[in-house]
This record gives C-alpha cells, sequence and structure tokens, in this order.
C-alpha cells in the first residue's frame, strides 16, 4: 500500500492542476445535480418485524383511511372560543382536505363528542392524514398549507402545526454551526503552522470534500429515504475529520521540508506514509459507521451510510486534493522566514534534538519515569467519569423538547394546556376481530374498550372505528404522561404484555408514533452489544496489521472503551440530569435517544484511530532507534503532541459549534463527541498510552509467530530521511555487503526486522557513522546463504520479524520469495546496497 501511495503522490504532484480540476468539476456539477434532481429527508423510525410495523402493514392492507401519518392543525382563540369562528374553521380544514396526498381532514367542531375541543372552548385541533412522511414533504408545499389556513387566521385565530405535520418543510439549519466551525479551525491552524497558506490547505480541501459528499448524499436520498438529521451528521463528521486528516499530511510534509528534502520528494513521502494512516483511519470510520446496520433499524444504518459517504470523500481528498495544494504551493507551506533556508546534517540534527527537548517530550519523559501512579490515576478519572452512565434512561424525544420558536412546540404546548400532555402521543391499538356476528363483534369492542379505560395510566379511550368489512377495528388511547415519558413506555409494555392477549381479538397491535418509538429503542439497545463486538473487533484487525502487535490493539480496544464510556457519561450528566443544560438552550430533562449512543460509539471508535496511529507510529519509530522505552515514548510525545493536540483542538471546536442546532439529538451528538475526543486526546493519548508503554517496553510489540506469518505488511508513518546531500559523508559500502561486515544489531544484508539498535533499515551499514549512506535495497541482487547470527546483547528478547518492515517494496516481495524457498531457521540473504 505504500508504494502504491507513494506513486499515487507522485501521480498528483505531477498533475496538482488537473487534479484540482476535476475536484471543482465533481464539487459544482454534483452539487447542480442535487439541486435539480436530488431527493428529500424524512425520519422514518420503522422498525421491521415490530410488532408496530406488523399492525401498520395490517391497516394499509384492510382500513387505509386509518393507515396514513397523522399531524395536527391546532387552533387558539386568544379572545372568546373557537366556536365564535366555526366558518373559519370549516373552510380551513376543507382547503387542507384538498392539498395534495391528503387522505383525510377532520374539522373539531363538526365531531361532537370527541376531544378536539378543550373545555373552556379557547383551544381546538383538527387531524390531518397524509399518504406519505409528511417531512419528505417540501418548503412550496408548506407555504401551500399556509395559504390554506388563511381563513382561519383572518378570523383571528393562532394556527399551529402539531406532530407530524410540524415537520413539513424543515431544513437542516447548519450554516452558522459551519462557519463557526471553520473560522476556528483556522485561527487554530494559524498558531500552529504560523503560515497563511499551510492554514488554509486543510480548510479549503475540507470544504471542498465536504460539500461534494453532501452533494452525494442528496443524490443518494433520492433512492431510499435518509433522515433529516443524515446531512447534519454527516456535516459535523466531514468537517472533522477533513480537517484533521490534511493537518497531519500538511504536518508531515512541512517536517520532511525542515529535515531538507525536496519538495516533489516529500510530498510523495508524506503521501505513502501520513497517507497510509489517513487511509487505516479513515477505513476504519467508514466501516465502524457503515456496522450501523447491524442495528435492523433502517433508520440507524441510513444515517451511518450518509456519514460513511462523506467521510469516504474527505479520505480521497486527502489523498489526492491535498497533496495537489502543497505541490502548488511550493515553499509557501513554511514560514515566511525560513523558506530559503538550505538546512545542513547539523540544522538537521537540531531539529531532531529538539524534539526530544520539547515541553511534550519533557512530560512524556515525566509519566514514563514513573509510570504506574499515572496509569492507575488516569484509568480511575476516566472509572469516576464512567459512573453516570449507570443511570443511562434511552427514548425518544417528543416535540416538547423543540425551541419555542417551531410551530410544533407552540402546537404541542397548546394541546398539553388544553388536554394534558397525553393528547401528543395517543397509542392505537389495531384488532384483528374473529367471525362471529355483529352484536358480537359490538360486545368484544365494547368489552375492549372498558378494559383499555380500566389499566392504570391511561387517560381516554376513542370510541372504536371498524373498516367496512367488519374485520379490523382501531380504538385510540390517550395515556397520562408525555410520549418521552418513563410512564408511558411502561403504559406500552403493560399493554403489549398483560392486556391486549385479553381482549379476545384474533391478533392485536399497538401502532402509532408512540408505540413505534418503544419498538425502536428496545431494538437498538438490544443490537447494541453487537455493534460493540463488531467494532472493536475491526479495530483488533487494523491496528494489529497497523502495528504487527497484539498488545497495542487489546489496549487501544480498552481504552476506546474507557474513553467512550465517559463521553457517554457527560451526555447523560448534560442531558438526562440537566447539568448546565440551560447554557445548550434546553429547558428539561431528556431522555437519550437510543441511536445518539450507537452513532457515537461508532463514530469515536473509528476517530481514535488518528491519533493512535500518529502517536505510537512515532513511539515505534524511536524504540527501533533507541531501544529504551522511556526515551522512546518521549520522543514519540515529543514530534507529535503538538499536532496530536491541534487536531484534537479543531475536532473539539468542530464538534462544539454544532450546539448551535436546534435540534436536541444534533446538541447530543456535538457534546459527547468533542468531549470524547478531549478525553482521548489528553487523559489517554497524553498520560495513559506513555504510561502503559513504558510499563509494558518490549513487551508491547509482541505478536504471536504464526499471525506474522499472515498478516499483510504496512508502513505507517515511517522515519523522516533526509536528502543524500544532507547526510554525514562516510566511505560507501560495497556494492554488496561482505559476510564479515556485520553490524551487532544484525547480519550484513539481512533485512532489519526491528529493534534497539536497528536504525538503519539494511543491517551492515550503521546509521550516523562510518559507512552511513543512502542505502537502498535493490530487488534484482544476488543472495547468500548466511548463517543465522547472535542477538546483540543490547537488543531485548524477540525474534526476527517482529518489529519493523523494508520500505522497498520488490525487496520485501523479493525477501518473502526467498524466504518460501528457505528453511525458517536460515532464512538470510545477501542484500546489495547502492
Amino acid at each position: 500500500m505504500n508504494a502504491l501511495l507513494e506513486r499515487l503522490g507522485r501521480f498528483v504532484t505531477r498533475h496538482r492542476w488537473w487534479v484540482v480540476g476535476v475536484w471543482l468539476v465533481l464539487l459544482v456539477g454534483l452539487t447542480l445535480t442535487n439541486r435539480a434532481v436530488g431527493g428529500s429527508f424524512v425520519n422514518n423510525y420503522n422498525v421491521p418485524g415490530s410488532q408496530s410495523s406488523s399492525g401498520l402493514n395490517v391497516l394499509r392492507s384492510d382500513f387505509s383511511s386509518a393507515s396514513g401519518y397523522s399531524g395536527q392543525i391546532v387552533f387558539h382563540a386568544e379572545k372568546g372560543k373557537i366556536s365564535d369562528q366555526a366558518n373559519a374553521v370549516a373552510e380551513t380544514m376543507k382547503n387542507v382536505g384538498a392539498l395534495p396526498h391528503v387522505i383525510k381532514a377532520t374539522d373539531p367542531l363538526q365531531v361532537p363528542g370527541t376531544p378536539a375541543v378543550s373545555k373552556d372552548g379557547t383551544i381546538a385541533f383538527g387531524t390531518v392524514s397524509w399518504d406519505v412522511v409528511p417531512a419528505s414533504l417540501d418548503k412550496a408545499y408548506l407555504d401551500s398549507l399556509n395559504t390554506a389556513v388563511q381563513p382561519a387566521e383572518s378570523a383571528g385565530l393562532v394556527v399551529d402545526y402539531g406532530g407530524n405535520a410540524g415537520q413539513i418543510g424543515q431544513e437542516p439549519q447548519d450554516r452558522r454551526s459551519e462557519t463557526l466551525g471553520l473560522v476556528s479551525a483556522l485561527i487554530l491552524l494559524l498558531i500552529m503552522f504560523i503560515s497563511i497558506v499551510a492554514a488554509l490547505i486543510p480548510l479549503v480541501g475540507a470544504i471542498f470534500s465536504v460539500g461534494t459528499g453532501l452533494a452525494l448524499v442528496g443524490l443518494v436520498a433520492a433512492g431510499p429515504q435518509l433522515p433529516t438529521t443524515a446531512p447534519t451528521v454527516a456535516t459535523l463528521l466531514g468537517l472533522g475529520v477533513a480537517v484533521d486528516y490534511g493537518l497531519f499530511l500538511v504536518a508531515r510534509h512541512r517536517e520532511q521540508l525542515d529535515h531538507g528534502m525536496g519538495i516533489d520528494e516529500s510530498i510523495a513521502r508524506a503521501e505513502s506514509t501520513s497517507g497510509a494512516a489517513v487511509v487505516i483511519a479513515g477505513s476504519t470510520v467508514v466501516v465502524a459507521i457503515l456496522g450501523l446496520y447491524v442495528s435492523g433499524v433502517p433508520f440507524v444504518g441510513a444515517m451511518g451510510a450518509a456519514a460513511a459517504i462523506v467521510v469516504a470523500v474527505t479520505m480521497l481528498s486527502a489523498l489526492t486534493l491535498v497533496p495537489s495544494f502543497l505541490a502548488i504551493a511550493r515553499q509557501r507551506v513554511r514560514k515566511r522566514t525560513e523558506r530559503s533556508k538550505v538546512l545542513d546534517a547539523h540544522d538537521i540534527e537540531r531539529v531532531d534534538a529538539a524534539h526530544e527537548a520539547s515541553p511534550f517530550a519533557r512530560w512524556g519523559r515525566r509519566v514514563s519515569r514513573q509510570p504506574w501512579p499515572w496509569a492507575i490515576g488516569s484509568v480511575v478519572v476516566l472509572l469516576v467519569l464512567t459512573i453516570p452512565l449507570l443511570s443511562l434512561r434511552l427514548g425518544q424525544l417528543d416535540p416538547g423538547t423543540d425551541p419555542t420558536s417551531d410551530s410544533d412546540r407552540r402546537a404541542y404546548d397548546l394541546i398539553s394546556q388544553g388536554f394534558g400532555e397525553g393528547q401528543n402521543g395517543p397509542i392505537t391499538v389495531v384488532l384483528e376481530l374473529p367471525k362471529q356476528s355483529q352484536s358480537q363483534t359490538q360486545k368484544l369492542l365494547d368489552s375492549a374498550s372498558s378494559t383499555l379505560a380500566k389499566t392504570s395510566d391511561v387517560a381516554s379511550v376513542a370510541q372504536p372505528s371498524v373498516n367496512d368489512a367488519g374485520t379490523v377495528a382501531v380504538i385510540n388511547v390517550v395515556p397520562k404522561t408525555s410520549p418521552q415519558a418513563q410512564k408511558t413506555t411502561d403504559l406500552v409494555n403493560t399493554l403489549r404484555d398483560s392486556v391486549l392477549p385479553t381482549l379476545g381479538a384474533s391478533s392485536t397491535y399497538l401502532v402509532g408514533t408512540t408505540a413505534g418509538n418503544v419498538d425502536f429503542t428496545e431494538r437498538i439497545g438490544s443490537r447494541m452489544i453487537w455493534l460493540i463486538l463488531a467494532v472493536v473487533l475491526l479495530s483488533l484487525v487494523l491496528l494489529t496489521i497497523a502495528f504487527r502487535s497484539l498488545v497495542i490493539s487489546v489496549k487501544a480496544a480498552i481504552l476506546n472503551l474507557l474513553s467512550v464510556g465517559a463521553a457517554y457519561s457527560v451526555v447523560v450528566a448534560v442531558f438526562q440530569w440537566g447539568w448546565g443544560s440551560g447554557l445548550l438552550g434546553i429547558d428539561q430533562h431528556l431522555p437519550i435517544p437510543a441511536y445518539v449512543p450507537m452513532l457515537m460509539f461508532a463514530i469515536v471508535f473509528g476517530l481514535s484511530m488518528d491519533y493512535e496511529v500518529f502517536l505510537l507510529s512515532r513511539v515505534r519509530e524511536a524504540w527501533h532507534k533507541t531501544g529504551d522505552a522511556h526515551r522512546a515514548v518521549a520522543i514519540g510525545i515529543g514530534s507529535t503532541a503538538r499536532v496530536i493536540t491541534s487536531a484534537a483542538a479543531i475536532m473539539v471546536v468542530v464538534f462544539s459549534s454544532f450546539v448551535l442546532n436546534t435540534n436536541p439529538a444534533v446538541k447530543m451528538l456535538a457534546v459527547g463527541m468533542a468531549v470524547a475526543v478531549l478525553i482521548d486526546a489528553s487523559v489517554v493519548r497524553m498520560v495513559l498510552v506513555p504510561a502503559l508503554m513504558s510499563i509494558l517496553g518490549a513487551h508491547a510489540w509482541w505478536l504471536p509467530r504464526w499471525l506474522d506469518r499472515v498478516i499483510p505488511d504496512l508502513e505507517l508513518e515511517g522515519p523522516i530521511e533526509a536528502p543524500e546531500a544532507s547526510r554525514p559523508t562516510g566511505p560507501r559500502p560495497s556494492h554488496r555487503c561482505p559476510r564479515r561486515d556485520r553490524d551487532p544489531a544484525g547480519p550484513p544484508g539481512r533485512r532489519s526486522r526491528g529493534g534497539p539498535g536497528a536504525a538503519g533499515r539494511v543491517h551492515g551499514v550503521r546509521p550516523g557513522g562510518a559507512g552511513a549512506g543512502p542505502a537502498r535495497v535493490r530487488a534484482d541482487a544476488p543472495r547468500a546463504r548466511l548463517p543465522a547470527p547472535a542477538r546483540s546483547p543490547a537488543a531485548p528478547h524477540r525474534r526476527p520479524g517482529q518489529q519493523d518492515r523494508h520500505r522497498d517494496r520488490p525487496a520485501r516481495v523479493a525477501g518473502r520469495r526467498h524466504r518460501r524457498q528457505r528453511p525458517p531457521q536460515r532464512r538470510t540473504s545477501g542484500l546489495a546496497v547502492r
């Protein structure tokens, strides 16, 4: 993969203007196409195979007039009573009934005996049924609805839209969040790079990739239904990862330029190393989010698919568009004072020494000197933070959580005032009637209504409605509590488990928004463990491949679980307990929507790969050079902490900017993901990981022998090499490594597989000493069979091949071919150096 990415980097560098042109055409073309033929976004909480879904199918088949998607037109008389304007109300409901997709519109004043008019006569609501999900109707339809209710408004009545009617024509309002996030990211990038060009490259790449990705999401929405929050979640995640991936590549490129590497060579090298890390991290995020289909709920899976599309586009942008920008910018990505500076070997040594002497490196040494107290302390902090997680209550949000400026929230409050909170979420009981006489059917319905009315927490029961064939009956039950209350959920479960089986019908179902939300929550809750197992297993596989260490992957999975648990707890404390929720515009205690923890887990677990790969790859490199676990931690933190801190800060500000969204679920995602990144980049990466790496020492890189033979070979964030002119000079080695010219760390010509002292990739040439030169392995060089040497006393106990892999792909392939021809105990080869 490294060789392929390096070739891609060189291709993009040569054709940089063409690449930028292609991306510009994609952005503009897809955006215009989406506006012309793109689909709409709909919240469909249907759970296939659930009781509510089965009952809805029965209604669609046998009682179509009762199977639509209902909403309310709510009337409020600020002066007098609703009945004083009966003609205006009747004309309004007639106009609404004439709109497209309306199955039925009921005038509340024309149906005597219904609870559609409040006791004081100042509030009434007319029920409307649509044959499509009202949220799929656009702004033009909302304008038509506003025109239809003009007679009531002209008569002095206040008209609002409740339930599903309140979702008509609603579009995501993310522009403020996007602007704030991008401006904050620009400020942080300027502070880090001290170069406007270097700061703009990740941001412009993010705008290109997220814009293109959202256009693709809109086109996909023309087919399968995507949730209304899908573009917001995709934007939130896409902006964060796009800026981060661009940051990693720009930082790597600048560091290599500081070491004297040529521009084109540096771009190719950054593509093959940091680009490989982007591929691993981005692929993990994409696959983890697509794992949301494990939930078995189309709503959740579709939301994950939308986010995965945008992340995949940002990953492609990081590998093509960002290198193109780097090639166009040339030396302008560096500070102005350093653009014309030519570094020699001593300058490069000072740059490297500065990493090890930086404040972050000193912090790493401090942690590694006493790792046990730091490890125990940080674990205790994370465990304490996870305590609120024990009180997690899953549920679905109702319109009562929306801002009071929204029509559906005003309608919710009016209905609660006039009829009680339960009227906002009635439960519909569907009865399939047995074949019997009409009198027997009426007796059954009277008995069922009486039984339902006597059930605890039931406020009222409406008169039964029967289809023309007399085979299906519908009874509406109004709870005493709001749709999102725990008592309402308990009532749904009681009706299903204890009441419906006693009604005497052939089959019974609970349908409607409230019953569907209970099914939705229970399905996701039961599938959560499978998502966790799938994502954890995925991370184990990818990290084992990336670092060739089983210990590293297991450690990362455990630490990620701790950081995600802490983030969950913050969401519970803020939104469910109400700690500081007023600062976010939330005026009540809320349950946590079931899909929020599932979505957070998939996203955060994938994002944690960014920092894990970036930090541990440098620690691994330093470990190979020094053999000192404590020093390797200091060097790794010193060389990466600034980039990791900046990347995490950008993620936090981008995610936090979305608390401006009015949707409480989006606020939860924004807060939870921002806290998760903050904890991961601070407590986990800066304290717990260094401490554990120091404790584990050489054991951190353990890999079973059988696994080493089967996993592929990747190189992530490899060493930074200076060009030949800047390297220390010395006598060049001969064309072939003589058999006696052996380095203590390994035999001449034997491929270095890691370990202390193995700083050079080809043994027989000591790095930094006499004979150090630009050694390169030739794949077609003749090979000699050499006896296995004794292990260096300084090297920790591990078998050859456990640590590092050679960068030259042809030589690696040739080495594998040679090993298949030789016995394992004598698998050595003579390698030529150039």
